[in-house]
């Protein structure tokens, strides 16, 4: 038997996620659902939609370590077979990637769990132009612009989630 490794094409399939038929209600719940199961008991929304609109969720969960968001940003990073927690609503891996994206084109998720402060970014039109899958890894200096920083870093834990348009 023969076989070759044939990877779906990063910029059709994150364009064909988006469409999946999030309303920006599910979207935030989705995302706020990952909170919860992260023991979050704070979770703080902002939406500023002018000039360079964002939606922004803050929570005083857990947080990732940046192999842990790694795994976090990966599609379809969850088996639906396998085992869970209880509270874990999650099944498949796509959760955070197609709410967030469903509503913007440039989702950035920072954590801060143990004192290891991570950032990534999927920016479709950057994974367009690349034609892979190419996750931003965001620099301190990056990730100190990005709205609820502060906050973040007063939590002591804790993760970010900014869906923005682009500018």
């Amino acid at each position: 038997m023969r076989t070759i490794n044939l990877p779906p094409y990063a910029p059709t399939l994150i364009e064909s996620t988006r469409a999946i038929g999030y309303s920006l209600d599910t979207a935030i719940a989705d995302i706020i659902d990952n909170s919860i199961t992260a023991q979050a008991s704070v979770v703080n929304i902002e939406f500023f939609p002018i000039g360079q609109p964002y939606i922004s969720i803050l929570d005083n969960g857990l947080g990732m370590t940046g192999d842990e968001l790694n795994i976090a940003m990966q599609y379809g990073s969850k088996n639906p077979i396998e085992e869970r927690e209880p509270d874990d609503l999650g099944r498949f891996g796509l959760g955070l990637k197609t709410a967030s994206l469903s509503q913007c084109r440039r989702l950035t998720v920072v954590s801060l769990k143990n004192g290891e402060l991570s950032g990534r970014m999927w920016d479709i039109d950057y994974v367009l132009q690349t034609g892979e899958w190419s996750l931003i890894i965001l620099e301190n200096d990056e990730i100190e612009q990005l709205p609820q920083y502060n906050e973040l870093i007063k939590n002591e834990k804790g993760t970010l989630v900014v869906c923005s348009i682009k500018d």
